[in-house]
C-alpha cells in the first residue's frame, strides 16, 4: 500500500511538472532568436508563451469572448487573416490568398465579424483601398467604406468603428470615426494645421472596455531644412467617445510607443516603446534599440517594464479577466522575462 501511495505521488508530481498552465491576458507579436512568433503573457509580464511560429504570423488580437485569437500572415505574397484556439491550436485561414493586403483586423463585439483595411490592385482597377467587413462564419467580406482608414477598432456597443489615417510627409493626420456600417465618416479629432516646421502623426486608436474614452499614439517632428526630419516628441493621448476632453498621459516623451491598448477594465494603458530618435539625429541614420511592453496605471502614474528581451515585442492586445485559463501542453515558456518598476516623469 506504501509503495501505492509513493506512486500515485510520483504520477502527479510528473503531470504538474509536464503541463504549462498561464492565466494569458496579453497577447503579442516578438521576433526573438530570429523567430517570429505569436506569444501571451499574464498581466504582470511572468509565463511568457509561445503559441505559434508559422508563417511569421502578426498583428495578434483577441476575440471579446475569449475564444480565438485573429492574427496576420504572410502566404505567397499575400496577406492573410487567421483564426486560432486561445493555446495555439486549430489555426485556419479566413481570407483567400489573392495578393491583396490587410491591415491590422479588430473583432466585433460579437466576436462574428472583423473589420480591416484591405489594399488590392489590378491592371483595370489599379490601387484599391476599402473597410471591409468579414463575417467569420460564411466568409462574406463587404465594403463599408472608401476611405483609406487603417489601424480600425470597433466600440464595444457596436454602433461606431475608429481608425487612423495613413501618415505622408508634410501632412498631419487624424483620428477618424464611422458608424458600423460605414456611413457618417468624420474626423474624431481636428487634424493640427501644418505650419512647415512640425509635423503630428496620430496612430492606434483603442475603444475603452466601458466604449467611453478612446487611447491614441502621438509622434511629433521637426522638419529638417535640408530635408529628412527629427524628432520632438512622443505622447500617449485620450479623449473621450466624442473628440472632446484631449489630454496627454505622463509618460517621458523619449519613448517612442509603436502600439498601445487599455489594461485593467480601463484604469491602465499597456503599450510597447522604444527609445526615440535624439532630438539631433536625423531619421535615416538613427539605429532603432528593441522595443518591450511596458504597463503604466492612470491615476498613479506608476509604469511597470512588462518584457525585457533583445528582441522585438509589440502588436499587443488585452483581455479582461473573465477569459478562460489557457493552457498550452508542449509550448515553449519562456522564463527569461522581468518585471521592472519605472517611476514616470
Amino acid at each position: 500500500m506504501k509503495k501505492h501511495k509513493v506512486f500515485l505521488l510520483s504520477l502527479l508530481l510528473l503531470l504538474l511538472a509536464s503541463t504549462v498552465v498561464t492565466h494569458a491576458k496579453i497577447v503579442f507579436y516578438s521576433v526573438r532568436d530570429g523567430i517570429y512568433g505569436v506569444y501571451v503573457m499574464d498581466d504582470d509580464g511572468s509565463n511568457q508563451t509561445l503559441l505559434t511560429d508559422a508563417f511569421r504570423p502578426s498583428y495578434p488580437s483577441w476575440s471579446p469572448d475569449g475564444r480565438q485569437i485573429v492574427f496576420k500572415r504572410y502566404v505567397h505574397g499575400s496577406s492573410v487573416l487567421c483564426l486560432m484556439n486561445p493555446d495555439g491550436t486549430n489555426i485556419r485561414e479566413l481570407t483567400e490568398k489573392d495578393k491583396s493586403y490587410i491591415n491590422i483586423p479588430s473583432f466585433s463585439p460579437d466576436s462574428k465579424s472583423l473589420v480591416f483595411n484591405r489594399l488590392t490592385f489590378n491592371l483595370k482597377d489599379g490601387q484599391k483601398s476599402r473597410t471591409v467587413v468579414l463575417n467569420i462564419e460564411t466568409g462574406e467580406m463587404k465594403e463599408i467604406s472608401d476611405f483609406w482608414g487603417i489601424q480600425h477598432d470597433w466600440s464595444p456597443d457596436g454602433k461606431h468603428i475608429i481608425c487612423a489615417e495613413p501618415f505622408t510627409d508634410g501632412v498631419n493626420n487624424t483620428i477618424w470615426i464611422m458608424e458600423a456600417d460605414g456611413h457618417n465618416l468624420r474626423p474624431l479629432i481636428p487634424a493640427a494645421a501644418f505650419d512647415g516646421e512640425f509635423t503630428i502623426r496620430r496612430e492606434f486608436p483603442r475603444w475603452s472596455p466601458d466604449g467611453q474614452q478612446i487611447v491614441f499614439t502621438q509622434v511629433e517632428w521637426k522638419q529638417a531644412r535640408q530635408g529628412g526630419r527629427f524628432f520632438k516628441a512622443f505622447r500617449y493621448r485620450i479623449c473621450n467617445r466624442n473628440g472632446a476632453n484631449l489630454r496627454s498621459l505622463h509618460i517621458p516623451k523619449d519613448m517612442e510607443g509603436i502600439d498601445v491598448d487599455w489594461m485593467d477594465d480601463g484604469e491602465s494603458i499597456v503599450f510597447s516603446a522604444r527609445a526615440a530618435i535624439p532630438l539631433n539625429q536625423p531619421l535615416p541614420n538613427f539605429e532603432y534599440p528593441p522595443p518591450n511592453i511596458y504597463k503604466y496605471h492612470i491615476w498613479t502614474r506608476v509604469m511597470t517594464r512588462l518584457t525585457n528581451h533583445p528582441g522585438r515585442d509589440y502588436m499587443l492586445d488585452w483581455i479582461s479577466d473573465d477569459v478562460l485559463p489557457v493552457s498550452p501542453q508542449g509550448k515553449k515558456k519562456v522564463t527569461w522575462g522581468t518585471v521592472k518598476q519605472q517611476g514616470s516623469e
